[in-house]
């Protein structure tokens, strides 16, 4: 996982690899309800909140077996130049995210995100795994990471 540059970067999982989040869960049933719901599901789902001024420095996340979906819930108001002070950068692509509207991304590439408010900024990030994966191919890394996690598990 990345590490901000500045200010703070908090999570609020949903749904991690199994693992038991029914007290967050039980905290936002419809979210938890329509994440079960898509079809799929990676199995991470969190919401992510940056606080102002804060600024995630580019990373890459781990695989690209899977597509990350952003959906903006939180949006801190343009400035006075009328322009947005949040965003996230996806390769050389800047994003400027519109509540309510989602952005799908392999996050397997450079990317950042910033918020140079005075608010918080609070996106639901989902993951599925890529399309273009056959179910055969779903169905062994899906064995290939039970088995890692159950390994990571007794250490």
């Amino acid at each position: 996982d990345a590490i901000p540059e500045r200010g703070q970067w908090n999570v609020f999982y949903i749904d991690l690899h199994g693992m038991d989040f029914s007290e967050h869960r039980a905290m936002c049933p419809v979210t938890a309800a329509a994440i079960d719901a898509i079809p799929g599901a990676y199995h991470h789902a969190l919401f992510s909140a940056l606080a102002p001024s804060t600024h995630v420095s580019p990373h890459f996340g781990p695989t690209n077996r899977k597509l990350r979906c952003h959906l903006p819930i939180v949006v801190p108001r343009a400035g006075a130049d009328g322009k947005c002070p949040c965003g996230l950068r996806v390769g050389d692509q800047v994003i400027t995210p519109v509540e309510g509207r989602a952005v799908v991304f392999d996050d397997s590439h450079l990317h950042e995100a910033w918020n140079d408010s005075d608010t918080p900024r609070v996106v639901l990030i989902v993951d599925v795994w890529h399309p273009d994966l056959s179910r055969e191919e779903v169905r062994f890394f899906q064995y290939v990471q039970s088995a890692q996690l159950r390994s990571a598990r007794r250490l």
